[in-house]
């Protein structure tokens, strides 16, 4: 791997971070004259109380933002954000707190109910400010009765570990949950809400976006049994879990919330313009060829060299983005990113593809279980990983792909970047080869 690559990629890395740095992307998305709102040319008058509540990874700098905006036209409010992440400058009038994430747990439940009651009486004239990032189904979390929270978090894992995307494991979580699908903007009565979200679900779908709080839902059980058939987990989810998806019929409950907003302020597609826009600048001819992308990351790695070895001859740099899931086999350590890389560079070996460089990166600086973000690879990736005694086909079949990188070089490790926009694929040709 050459110094030269590595170092673009994590200096284009750091310009698709900067594109969808939450704080600035609130701060374009929101105006405030001290009357009223303003998001995507709708203006929604103060005439009462302002409220910030906030969920997801983003949810710290998300509120950063809202503040510079608003200033003391805030009177108050909540956000839950992922450990780790309540770091660095935090807001002055909107509380913090810290939860469990990819698994809930009962710091998150008890917030979310303080949430509720933060958004209770709130009325004509109100209106809320509503801050949603990825991440946010397992920070928010107020589990139906009688399911549990450890009901809640067994089916979460098992759908995780069975490589379900967050399309499908928030269309479980949903008719599990008393705020998923809608149900926190009804805990704000007649207020008005205006909802800006930082996406991590390709194609925004603001339904399935940390399982849509604060816009209509329509969760149906009988399609969540589907998706429990279709991951072969029904048998082995809590009893709880499937009486209550049993008896949910997914009847849309009524919605006349008319002048609320809902605004994506950035996206997978963000990130990706501006490490285009950048590596152009830098002298590069550069294509996007993958957008929303999805499927095990395995075979998106082996599909990634391919498009490498299709691209025209005088093209420098190819670019997707999407998020890939993990199916688990093995026992080891490793996340989607890391596993696409390994994946990639056993297929740049097999192939004897010597002029590519690699890269699969999270946006949120944290891939699955790990402390990285992802790594970067070459050809000769897996023979220094061998040299070291590792074995990259055998960590490969036991998703064991950190172990390779710690050895052979190339992992990514920002630590966590504040946002979350999924994920970014690399491939940079070697000049003069």
């Amino acid at each position: 791997m050459t110094v030269s690559d590595a170092a673009l990629i994590q200096r284009w890395f750091e310009a698709a971070l900067g594109a969808a740095e939450p704080a600035s992307a609130v701060q374009r998305a929101l105006r405030c004259d001290g009357e009223a709102l303003t998001v995507g040319g709708q203006r929604i008058p103060l005439g009462g109380r302002l409220i910030v509540v906030g969920v997801g990874k983003a949810a710290v700098p998300m509120a950063c933002g809202a503040e510079v905006v608003c200033g003391d036209q805030i009177e108050t409010g909540l956000v839950i954000t992922k450990d780790g992440h309540a770091t660095g400058d935090l807001p002055r009038c909107i509380r913090v707190v810290e939860a469990a994430h990819p698994i809930p747990d009962e710091r998150g439940v008890r917030a979310t109910h303080e949430m509720l009651d933060l958004l209770e009486g709130m009325g004509d004239g109100d209106v809320v400010l509503a801050l949603i990032s990825g991440g946010g189904s397992a920070l928010l979390e107020a589990p139906r009765p009688p399911v549990t929270l450890a009901d809640v978090a067994e089916t979460t894992n098992l759908m995780l570990r069975a490589g379900a995307p967050i399309q499908d494991l928030n269309r479980v979580r949903i008719p599990l949950s008393l705020v998923k699908g809608g149900g926190l903007r009804r805990a704000a009565g007649k207020s008005t809400m205006v909802t800006l979200i930082l996406s991590d679900v390709l194609g925004n779908d603001t339904r399935i976006i940390a399982s849509g709080p604060t816009v209509r839902g329509e969760a149906s059980g009988t399609d969540a049994l589907a998706l429990l058939d279709r991951y072969r987990v029904r048998d082995r989810v809590p009893l709880a879990v499937i009486q209550a998806l049993e008896t949910n019929e997914g009847v849309a409950r009524l919605w006349d919330f008319p002048n609320d907003v809902v605004e994506i302020v950035a996206d997978n597609e963000t990130a990706l313009k501006a490490v285009r826009e950048r590596s152009i600048g830098d002298g590069y001819r550069a294509e996007i060829v993958w957008t929303r992308v999805g499927g095990e990351a395995s075979e998106l790695g082996r599909a990634w060299v391919g498009s490498c070895l299709e691209s025209d001859t005088g093209m420098d740099v190819l670019l997707g983005g999407g998020e890939a899931t993990v199916t688990v086999h093995g026992d080891g350590v490793g996340g989607r990113n890391t596993e696409f890389a390994l994946a990639a560079a056993l297929e740049l070996e097999q192939r004897k593809v010597s002029d590519w460089t690699i890269a699969s990166v999270a946006t949120d600086g944290q891939d699955g279980p790990t402390n990285v973000a992802g790594a970067i690879a070459d050809s000769g990736t897996c023979d220094r990983a061998r040299i070291a005694g590792v074995q990259p086909e055998r960590t490969l079949a036991d998703n064991d792909s950190l172990r390779v990188f710690d050895v052979a070089g190339g992992l990514v490790t920002p630590g966590p970047t504040g946002t979350n926009v999924n994920d970014l694929y690399f491939a940079v040709r070697r000049r003069g080869i």
